[in-house]
């Protein structure tokens, strides 16, 4: 399952399992809504269950990292991941990525928790 909230300056991605067909290429759309945006917004993304994406799916995910990068770091007020067994390592890889926060969260009410402190 793919859904997108946008609230108040405040996007949570949850892309979660079990997988169903059409799943990657909605959150490969989702991608592109959050790369789109044009005002500021924190985000929270909220993963579990899903797998891997397909090799084309990691393709369009990291072409979306580059083609994305400045507007996400000009807009991005910060990035809270959730993701069982997620660690501070893997938030490593998105840092290298982007300049804003990355935190990780163990549940999606602390990611909300912690999202706080960039609209502070």
């Amino acid at each position: 399952m793919v859904a997108v909230e946008e609230t108040d300056g405040l996007v949570v991605l949850r892309y979660l399992g079990p997988p169903l067909p059409g799943d990657e290429a909605a959150y490969l759309d989702a991608l592109e809504r959050i790369g789109a945006r044009t005002s500021p917004f924190a985000l929270i993304l909220v993963f579990g269950g899903i797998g891997k994406l397909s090799p084309a799916g990691e393709r369009a995910q990291n072409l979306w990292f580059k083609r994305t990068r400045a507007g996400l770091d000009r807009l991005c007020r910060g990035l809270v991941i959730v993701r069982p067994g997620f660690t501070e390592a893997g938030a490593d890889v998105f840092r290298r990525l982007w300049r804003f926060p990355i935190r990780i969260a163990p549940d999606e009410a602390a990611a909300r928790s912690a999202v706080q402190e960039f609209s502070a």
